[in-house]
């Protein structure tokens, strides 16, 4: 008797659909959960197996500060501008610096008319002490004359008296010239020396007033701060701030972390959609607080310890953009 083939009955097409949709349902519901484990458990204890750090960029920067009082007038540059050393930022219009200068100009003026003054002195010592000197030396000698014949009466008692008075005026005069060149020199050379440092004093100051010119002090790119005309600065006010130098990452290490990291370690830095490479530079023996921005609210305000990664393939992020650093587990590093 030939056996009949088994067939599909129609009303059990359905439910063999509906099992097999459960199947890859349950597949999927029990990915979701695996994957929601994980990731709890990643965010609970990852950073303690796990590199995961957070991390700013930077640069070295300097600092363009007011050295006097001023307004304003003219701003050159604009935030992210490329600059050389020399360059001009801005521009300061400053009263009390022209007065200053004014006032050293004006001293100086004086101190060289009091130079000349001096120098005439000595000119005109200079040129009547050898008759001085002379009428002296011949008073002496008519003097001594009169003493030798004064006890034979040839002369009276009264040409006596004149000549000794005449002796005496002649000596004193040259006395008197001796004195006066004598303090006039000194007098030159402290008014030489008083008008060589008020010189000094009006080319530093010219020099840092620069017809009030700001300029860079070295190559670098304007930051984000960049001050508007009008505004007045006074000594010491930050006018704005020049990045320069080699860019670098300054992260915060997890105090929780489980593993030992090292110089020479090679790490992923991620920001967004933009990576690249880095090396772990040093391991700083200093802890600072982390940014705002890398706070966590329900935790107490957090400090971790810090380390340097600089860059080994090309940069592109932007300074002070927040990284991650990423790239070791259990003191194991993969990145390339």
């Amino acid at each position: 008797m030939k056996k009949l083939r088994n067939t599909i009955r129609i009303d059990n097409l359905g439910k063999q659909q509906r099992a097999a949709s459960a199947k890859w349902g349950r597949r999927v519901y029990l990915t979701m959960i695996a994957g929601f484990v994980t990731s709890l458990l990643y965010y609970l204890f990852g950073s303690i197996f796990v590199l995961s750090a957070d991390g700013i960029i930077l640069t070295s920067m300097r600092a363009v500060d007011a050295s006097y009082t001023g307004k304003i007038v003219d701003v050159y540059v604009q935030e992210g501008d490329l600059v050389e050393e020399g360059m001009p930022l801005l521009k300061l219009e400053s009263f009390e610096m022209v007065k200053e200068i004014a006032e050293l100009a004006l001293r100086d003026g004086e101190l060289a008319v009091r130079e000349s003054q001096l120098r005439g002195q000595l000119d005109v010592v200079e040129a009547i002490a050898p008759l001085a000197a002379r009428n002296a030396r011949e008073s002496t000698k008519t003097v001594s004359s009169f003493d030798k014949v004064s006890d034979r009466g040839v002369i009276s008692v009264l040409s006596r008296d004149s000549a000794l008075q005449s002796s005496f005026a002649a000596a004193q005069k040259v006395a008197e010239l001796t004195a006066q060149k004598s303090s006039a020199q000194d007098e030159l050379e402290q008014v030489g020396k008083s008008r060589q440092t008020s010189r000094e004093a009006m080319e530093k100051l010219k020099a840092i007033f620069d017809d009030g010119n700001i300029r860079a002090s070295g190559p670098g790119v304007i930051g984000v701060k960049v001050p508007v005309p009008g505004q007045v600065v006074k000594p010491g006010d930050e006018l704005l701030q020049i990045n320069g130098g080699k860019i670098y990452v300054l992260a915060y290490l997890p105090d929780e972390y489980m593993f030992a990291i090292r110089k020479g370690m090679t790490v992923n830095l991620r920001s967004g959609g933009e990576t690249a490479k880095g090396r772990i530079d040093s391991v700083l023996a200093v802890a600072d607080a982390l940014p705002d921005e890398f706070q966590n609210l329900f935790r107490p305000r957090d400090r971790s310890r810090l380390f340097r990664v600089v860059l080994t393939s090309q940069n592109p992020f932007a300074v002070t953009q927040k990284v991650t650093v990423t790239g070791c587990a259990f003191g194991f590093c993969w990145a390339g």
